[in-house]
């Protein structure tokens, strides 16, 4: 006899994977700080101007050590998530298939409306696009999967090298607009709601081509990665052999940290980066080994650390912002830009990068603070609750908590 599909009840979560999560959602924050604060038009060119060593050192730590890291982990563990729900409900597929589905595709109008009114910068719609190409994929023997998920990220290297004989593609790390960034500034912070509107969907629509390109196939591959991951019991294993992995984690990050001070030194030992055509191909694939390097270390040292009690303390107030992250990573949109467009306060490019730095982290503190007293009284999350209610067509539990 099959099993009857189920919910997952909030009080069966993982908290490891929820301070993970919170983990994660920190460094998206950091890291899209400084997008809400520039454009992507020239985002490294408005930071460039920052010459100081203060200003300079806190953005290359940021970009460094953040920028693709964060939203790689995040990626990780909406794979972690999918595999919790799948092997969960295994025995009831026709329907787990319709329910996620449904999901996706409430996630999908999230991302809409966050694009629309929000940010160009969204990444829900993304993944609930992808998010379908993961659940047809779920059937898959697990060695294949591997396969696709090693394939599928480093595609975008391939495919930049590709694109040296065959100039006519579309630039996977480019944008097609020609609007300057001091119209962009100018609109962002005096202009009309109008045309903030329409600047918005002008700067989503010119990264089509790198967010189709090269960020989806990194998102899929994270996907498969984090499904995996929780498939074949690396939770489990990790709390085993704390140790082990700790030291592991260790090895990867000192990796990391050498990758990315000397990634120019092992490109031009490698190519003349100056003359060589696949100067960029080869620079770009240094660059993802470190991401892969440095999300792998991110994941288990929070893992093993929270292994250990006194770490396990510390890091136990990230679980209140990793079980609302749906609500957290809309809430950051929603407060950045009414401090930074014309629409609320006008700040756009006024703020430096020492100055987002120290902003972003007392607003995650006062956000654990608020997430806690939230989920005192409530079950889940605001924007989760939705979520749940238009996802499900049985009845749910109710938002507030029973006495």
């Amino acid at each position: 006899m099959k099993k009857s599909f189920s919910s997952t009840n909030p009080n069966e979560r993982i908290e490891q994977i929820d301070i993970l999560r919170g983990f994660a959602l920190f460094g998206v924050l950091v890291v899209n700080a400084l997008g809400y604060n520039s454009s992507f038009f020239d985002f490294g060119g408005f930071y460039s101007a920052f010459t100081d060593s203060l200003n300079s050192s806190v953005y290359t730590i940021i970009t460094n050590y953040g920028a693709d890291k964060f939203i790689g982990l995040f990626s990780f563990l909406f794979g972690v998530s999918f595999s919790i729900m799948y092997l969960k409900n295994k025995n009831s597929e026709m329907q787990f298939a319709m329910f996620y589905l449904r999901r996706l595709l409430i996630l999908m109008v999230f991302g809409i409306i966050h694009i629309l009114f929000f940010w160009a910068g969204d990444i829900l719609f993304t993944y609930s696009l992808i998010g379908i190409v993961l659940l047809l994929s779920r059937k898959l023997p697990s060695k294949l999967l591997l396969f696709f998920s090693g394939f599928i990220y480093f595609f975008p290297i391939i495919y930049i090298a590709f694109n040296i004989s065959y100039p006519s593609l579309p630039d996977a790390l480019s944008s097609t607009s020609t609007i300057a960034m001091p119209e962009v500034l100018n609109i962002y912070s005096n202009g009309t709601y109008a045309e903030v509107f329409k600047l918005r969907l002008n700067e989503y629509f010119s990264f089509r081509y790198i967010n189709l390109i090269y960020y989806a196939p990194k998102v899929f591959s994270l996907f498969l990665f984090g499904y995996l991951f929780h498939k074949h019991k690396f939770f489990e294993k990790i709390k085993t052999s704390k140790s082990n992995y700790f030291i592991v984690s260790i090895i990867l990050l000192i990796l990391g940290i050498a990758l990315n001070t000397y990634t120019s030194v092992i490109a031009n030992s490698m190519v003349d980066m100056n003359t060589n055509p696949y100067a960029t191909t080869i620079y770009m694939l240094i660059f993802e080994i470190t991401n892969v390097v440095l999300i792998l270390s991110y994941i288990l040292i929070i893992l093993t650390l929270t292994e250990v009690k006194f770490f396990s303390s510390i890091l136990n107030p990230l679980k209140y912002i990793g079980r609302m992250s749906l609500t957290n990573y809309l809430a950051y949109s929603i407060i950045f830009t009414t401090i930074m467009y014309s629409y609320g306060f006008g700040k756009f490019g006024s703020f430096e990068p020492w100055q987002l730095l120290i902003f972003s982290v007392l607003f995650f503190v006062i956000q654990i603070v608020l997430c806690k007293t939230w989920l005192q009284h409530f079950r889940f999350g605001p924007f989760e609750w939705i979520w749940r209610k238009l996802t499900y067509f049985k009845r749910q539990p109710n938002l507030t908590k029973t006495t």
